[in-house]
C-alpha cells in the first residue's frame, strides 16, 4: 500500500497536538497591525483551539 500525503495547505496552518486538540493561528495577523490598538494586538496573540467537529474534518488531512 502506498504512503498517504497530508494535505499541504492544511499542514501549514493547522498543529495537532498530544492531547487531540488541534490549533490554529488567529485571524488578522497578516499586516495592517500597526493600526490596531494594544487591546486589539494582545487578542490576536497566541493561537486558538478548534471545535471537535471542525478539528476531526482537519485531522483527516493532516494525516502521516
Amino acid at each position: 500500500m502506498y504512503k498517504l500525503k497530508n494535505n499541504k495547505g492544511a499542514a501549514k496552518r493547522f498543529i495537532k497536538r498530544k492531547s487531540g486538540k488541534v490549533q490554529r493561528k488567529k485571524q488578522g495577523q497578516g499586516h495592517y497591525n500597526a493600526n490596531d490598538n494594544a487591546e486589539q494586538k494582545s487578542r490576536k496573540k497566541g493561537l486558538s483551539t478548534l471545535t471537535k467537529g471542525t478539528a476531526k474534518q482537519i485531522v483527516g488531512q493532516l494525516r502521516g
